[in-house]
């Protein structure tokens, strides 16, 4: 879901709509993923060779309390702006983010929720291994 939100949000609307590109939302959409995979492939490097610094599992953990809300409304926002723009090339086009727009908002929320869920899972494993 993540690969094919990145996808649209790239190919479909940006590279369609290349005035986008130029807009905050844009910027803040890039912000958000960059620092969310460099964190996440941060933890995993560190998980694989057998080290796993607390600060890396702090991050990978709490970081997305702020990054997903920021990378999602930049997506949303993006959509949003893409289509007026899209209605001009072909209704079907509108119509298509429209409903993208619209799973957008109760996806946003399962996901959130999920990764809410996750981080409760490590954390208190964490207080586990420290207490014994």
């Amino acid at each position: 879901m993540q690969v094919a939100s990145r996808l649209l949000l790239v190919w479909a609307v940006v590279n369609t709509f290349p005035f986008l590109a130029k807009s905050a939302g844009y910027s803040s959409m890039l912000i958000a993923w960059s620092v969310t995979e460099v964190v996440r492939y941060s933890y995993f490097t560190f998980t694989l060779s057998g080290f796993q610094p607390g600060i890396i599992s702090w991050l990978r953990y709490n970081t997305f309390y702020v990054l997903y809300p920021l990378g999602i409304s930049s997506e949303c926002w993006l959509i949003y702006k893409a289509i007026e723009p899209a209605r001009r090339v072909r209704q079907e086009f509108a119509w298509a983010l429209q409903l993208i727009l619209f799973i957008y908002i109760p996806g946003s929320y399962v996901l959130f929720t999920h990764m809410m869920a996750q981080r409760r899972k490590v954390m208190r494993g964490k207080q586990v291994q420290k207490a014994e």
